[in-house]
């Protein structure tokens, strides 16, 4: 099983649009509605689909270029803890006249859950991170699901 996933875009929008996006914890999730993140810190996520909030780690900034989130997506929105809980890094960076970015989340092989449910949640975030690109491209670039 791998450990690491590893998605990319790019996106015809400003780097500080794409930014707003992306520095809001758990914005990939189906109707979230957070800040931004100014610095590390817990963050509890509320959105469309579950009653209980997801609660999200924000573990570096690096304002306009980089954020990390650790999350504990296999555990129904509990806490992340070690054996819990992947770590979500973005980069964003210009590339050429668009801005690109890179999703990398990382540490399914620490997850203290069985192998097979391991490797679900790998795969299931791969072809998540592909879906909530292409909507981050959407909205950053003003599409219809900007508006949502």
């Amino acid at each position: 099983m791998e450990d690491r996933i590893e998605e990319r875009i790019t996106i015809k929008a400003s780097q500080q649009n794409v930014w707003q996006l992306v520095s809001r914890p758990g914005w990939w999730l189906p109707g979230s509605r957070t800040e931004p993140a100014g610095g590390p810190g817990r963050m509890a996520v509320a959105y469309h689909g579950d009653h209980r909030p997801y609660v999200v780690d924000v573990v570096r900034v690096e304002p306009q270029n980089y954020i990390s989130f650790r999350w504990a997506s296999a555990h129904g929105g509990a806490a992340p803890a070690p054996g819990r809980s992947t770590l979500v890094e973005f980069y964003v960076r210009p590339v050429g006249d668009e801005i690109g970015v890179t999703v990398m989340e990382s540490g399914f092989t620490a997850l203290d859950l069985p192998e097979a449910v391991r490797e679900d949640e790998w795969k299931g975030n791969t072809g998540g991170w592909q879906y909530e690109l292409a909507g981050l491209r959407a909205r950053a670039e003003g599409g219809p699901a900007g508006r949502g």
